[in-house]
């Protein structure tokens, strides 16, 4: 019976064991981790429209709590201070405080979500070898999108602590890319100085809870007079609210996310003649599409190129409650 019983748990934990290699997504899983609490000091290049940017990072525990404060070097001068989950932006004016929240919408190298194990129903994960980033070796990993119409993304994590030193969205079809985040100087382990936290400019603005939004799965059911349908598999209601637009109609103001990809549907009454369509690229990834149907004005924005979101706006079905 000892023999038995030794046999059969043996041939558990081999199960366990191919199970678990064959796991594609741990290291996303892990990344994902690494992205937001590793501790590091290091400088990273960010890539869009042709524009070049250049951020120095510095993240480790100050007063038993999770702090990280990134400086642009060039561009307009703006500061992003996470501690926890709140983020304050700092700027000497207001034109570069809106700059510093653009910036905060992705918080490079925290560019997986949470809850990685939900891209499974719009993503599939494949290693593609190894590289070096910032003197730092790393593996390679793409995820590809189920459908045609979201980026191609890919993720050169360091190969000691799984975080990204590297990440780059590529169009779906030409694999062009649309916007790049790289370490060039990096080491992963906190500063000794803590004055590095501190800011140099005393205009800033606090966002409770983080500028990226938090998992579906962690936000509470929302209630919305608005009914959508025909949105890509995976993609998740966020929250709902109403907005006064520029033209003083109000509007509902749905957000969606796939974990990967944010997106904003904009739904207001029309007035006057239908507004033709459009779509066109805002910044990087970030594209913008418009559409009129059964009096309504519907505005679409998000990290899909522009030809995915005009195709999206059409084929979605709105309906008011």
């Amino acid at each position: 019976m000892h023999r038995i019983c030794c046999i059969t748990g043996g041939v558990l934990l081999g199960v366990a064991l191919v199970a678990h290699a064959g796991d594609d997504w741990q290291p996303l899983r892990k990344a994902a981790q690494a992205g937001r609490q590793q501790p590091l000091n290091g400088t990273y290049l960010h890539q869009m429209s042709g524009a070049l940017e250049t951020f120095q990072v510095y993240r480790g525990v100050v007063d038993n709590q999770l702090t990280e404060r990134r400086e642009s070097l060039d561009g307009l001068p703006r500061e992003i201070l996470r501690q926890g989950n709140d983020v304050t932006y700092f700027a000497p004016d207001a034109r570069a405080l809106t700059a510093a929240r653009y910036s905060a919408v992705r918080l490079f190298p925290a560019v997986l979500p949470d809850n990685v194990d939900g891209l499974a129903a719009s993503y599939t994960v494949k290693r593609l070898g190894s590289d070096r980033v910032a003197r730092h070796d790393c593996d390679w990993y793409l995820l590809k999108p189920n459908d045609g119409l979201r980026y191609n993304q890919r993720f050169c994590l360091d190969s000691v602590t799984g975080m990204p030193l590297k990440a780059v969205m590529l169009l779906p079809r030409s694999n062009e890319v649309a916007e790049q985040y790289t370490f060039t100087d990096v080491e992963l382990t906190a500063p000794k100085d803590r004055s590095v936290y501190k800011s140099h400019y005393k205009l800033s603005y606090t966002q409770r809870g983080g500028a990226q939004s938090p998992a579906p799965s962690t936000v509470p059911p929302v209630v919305t007079s608005v009914d959508v349908t025909g949105l890509p598999p995976g993609f998740k209601l966020l929250r709902a609210v109403e907005r006064t637009m520029p033209s003083g109609d109000k509007a509902r103001h749905l957000m969606y996310t796939d974990g990967l990809v944010m997106l904003s549907l904009f739904v207001e009454p029309q007035s006057g003649d239908p507004r033709p369509d459009r779509a066109n690229v805002v910044q990087g990834a970030l594209s913008i599409a418009s559409h009129s149907v059964d009096n309504m004005q519907l505005t679409l924005v998000g990290d899909l190129p522009e030809q995915s979101l005009a195709s999206l706006l059409r084929s979605i079905k709105v309906s008011l409650k």
